[in-house]
Order: C-alpha cells, then structure tokens, then sequence
C-alpha cells in the first residue's frame, strides 16, 4: 500500500489496532510456512508517519522486506508492527487500518478505493487464538469445543459465578448469597440440557467478526458477526468476563 490514509483516531480505531495486534499470529504462521502472494506491515517511520513494508518476512525478531515508496530494502522489530495485510484471492485478510478508513467511506467511494486499491475488502476474518487470552479468542475457543462436542471443553470456557451476577444485575433483583447460588446451580443445569436435547452446535467452516460494544468492571460486551459459507450472517452478543490467574470467560448472552 503506497497511500498515506488519513482519518480520525477514536474508539472504534483503538479496537481495530487492538485487533490487528491480537491476529497477527496467524501472519507470523502464514508467512513462516512460505506465503509467496502480496503481503505487508504498518509502522511508524523515523518521521512519524505510519507506512507499510511489503514482501515481508520474519526473521528471529525482526520483519525484513521493501518500502514501496523507494524499493528500498528495510527491517523492523516485530514489537513495532501495528497493522499487518495479506491479499489472498484478491482478498484483504488483515488490513485493519484500511478497513477503518474504508468505513468512512460513502458506499460509490468504497467502490472507488477497492479498485484503486486492487482487492475486495469485506467483512474480513479476525483470527484471534482460539484461547482464554483475549474475550474474542474465548468465544472462539468455546465454539471450537462445540464442535468437538467436548463437554468438558465447553464448561472450561464458561464461569457460572459471574454469570449468575449478571442475572442478578440485568433483572434488578436485589443480591444475596442464596438467590445467587440457585442461578449458578440452574445456568449450568440448563446448559448441559440444551445440549443433551438439541445435541452440539457446529462452528466448523464459518468466519468471525467481533465488535467491542461496551464494558463495565472486569467484563467486555462483544459482539460476533459469523459469516456463513454461502455469505449469510448471524450476530450473537455475549458478555466476557476476566477471571484472574484463569483468564477471559464467555458469560451470557444478550438480546
């Protein structure tokens, strides 16, 4: 990407930075076993400007590849990376930064910058770890489980406790030890029936995109989009909670 894009810094743009930071494992992986298509990192020059370094690859600590400005050969700490591309099949996968300035975008524009640009820019795929290090990266763990109609897989991505306290809290009900300790007795209870009538949900073969949509103490509202294989969509809200020494557990589900 040779274009300078310019836009403004809030909210949204943090998180997809925070998205890009979180997802740039699987880069790391892609271009380790040989990716040989268009691929790239943003960071911040010597002037403060954020710019990409193209035909990357990953040597120890450090990305090597080419400024496209100049063709000049250069290389980076992989701590200064904050926005990685892939094209595949004339395809953005990453690219967060220029999602962000492509929703700014009226929709004839859009079309504009996609054939400038030279690749489709869709929903896209967030690929976080499939691991309790991140609120995404549990849900996306929890499903993994579903799948694999792994029981205890499943109960180790929940935590009743904090859930029931939700409960509690959504239905202005007043706390005590006892009321809460039925919920958390009939969360779980109810979970392992819906399993054992209507059998395991199947995540296989789906892509994700996850949304930040509020947080309070300890807990994020995340939203995930999942995009079907024909393009058909479906959008959950789940509250995930941070347990201490056991990381991000995914929590209720909210209309």
């Amino acid at each position: 990407m040779k274009n300078i894009l310019e836009f403004e810094i809030n909210d949204d743009y943090l998180y997809l930075l925070y998205k890009a930071k979180n997802t740039i494992w699987y880069f790391n992986e892609i271009i380790g076993d040989g990716y040989c298509g268009y691929s790239a990192i943003k960071f911040k020059n010597k002037s403060e400007i954020f710019v990409w370094l193209e035909n990357v690859r990953v040597e120890n600590d450090r990305y090597h590849g080419v400024l496209p400005e100049n063709n000049e050969v250069h290389s980076i700490l992989i701590a200064e990376a904050v926005d990685w591309m892939l094209i595949v099949d004339q395809r953005l996968i990453g690219g967060y930064t220029i999602r962000y300035y492509n929703e700014t975008l009226s929709e004839d524009k859009k079309v504009d910058f996609e054939i400038h640009c030279g690749f489709r820019i869709d929903l896209g795929n967030d690929l976080f770890k499939a691991d309790r290090s991140t609120a995404e990266g549990a849900i996306i763990a929890l499903e993994n489980f579903y799948s694999e109609k792994n029981i205890e897989g499943v109960l180790s991505c929940k935590d009743f406790n904090m859930e029931a306290e939700n409960v509690l809290l959504e239905s202005n009900l007043e706390f005590s030890k006892d009321i809460h300790s039925k919920i958390k007795t009939v969360l779980k209870i109810s979970l392992l029936e819906d399993l054992e009538r209507n059998g395991f949900p199947n995540f296989e073969n789906i892509e994700r995109v996850f949304t930040l949509l509020d947080s309070r103490a300890g807990q994020q509202l995340i939203e995930e989009r999942i995009i079907f294989e024909d393009g058909s969509t479906v959008s959950n809200k789940f509250w995930v909670g941070f347990i201490k020494d056991d990381g991000w557990k995914v929590l209720n589900l909210v209309d």
